[in-house]
């Protein structure tokens, strides 16, 4: 067996661990006082984080284009998308510059959003690697009741200084939070639930480009309330 495979097994099994962790953690003690326990518990034994799926974006100029398709997805929602996912990485990419949100707006409007020539929209922003990410079916309600955020991902990125190559590729189907249940309609507004829903987008596709916590979506669901 090779070592990637041996690693690859290894981060697979506590990861499973992890999740065993906190299952039993909620089901013997469902309070918000035994979450923070098993939160504890997890960061105790999840060890070392998991690389990022890609690395090359550290010390590029990056730019990140969003489009978004849905009965949800509102005309300000992929700028929003776009500026949470640049924030997320600067944080974590510090040695990264992420081209403002409102330039890569503008030189959308100029080449037009429906081109796929991403090189082209790459070289007029003087980036080096482009990020498109495609949101399709987007909706945010389970029935009339509840609020529940549903959606695919499609993620590209082009090396813009290489020929515009593609360099890597990544579809995410049926993401969905909560995964479980939902969040009463009566609890918050839409547009409240639509940006929160968005930011956890956000930081599954962010995650694709840096170190991550291989524990922090297990945990995902427990946040619902709070929304």
């Amino acid at each position: 067996m090779c070592a990637r495979q041996i690693k690859k097994d290894r981060n697979g099994s506590r990861i499973r661990t992890v999740a065993v962790c906190l299952g039993l953690a909620l089901i013997c003690c469902p309070s918000s006082g035994c979450v923070s326990m098993a939160a504890n518990m997890l960061y105790a034994i999840r060890g070392n984080e998991l690389p990022a799926e890609y690395d090359g974006l550290s010390e590029k100029r990056v730019a990140i284009i969003c489009s978004i398709e849905g009965a949800s997805a509102g005309e300000a929602a992929s700028t929003l998308l776009s500026s949470y996912i640049s924030s997320i990485l600067t944080e974590k990419l510090p040695k990264a510059y992420l081209v403002p949100t409102d330039e890569v707006d503008h030189r959308m409007e100029i080449e037009g959003w429906s081109k796929s020539d991403f090189g082209s929209i790459g070289k007029g922003l003087n980036a080096d690697q482009v990020v498109m990410v495609r949101v399709s079916n987007l909706k945010l309600r389970d029935g009339a009741t509840l609020f529940r955020g549903q959606c695919n991902m499609h993620v590209d990125v082009y090396d813009v200084k290489n020929g515009s190559k593609l360099v890597f590729t990544k579809n995410m189907a049926d993401h969905a939070f909560p995964q479980h249940g939902g969040v009463p309609v009566t609890d918050t507004t839409e547009a409240n639930f639509r940006n929160a829903y968005l930011q956890l987008v956000a930081a599954k596709i962010a995650a694709l480009f840096h170190k991550v916590d291989p524990t922090q979506e297990y945990a995902l669901d427990a946040t619902a309330g709070r929304i």
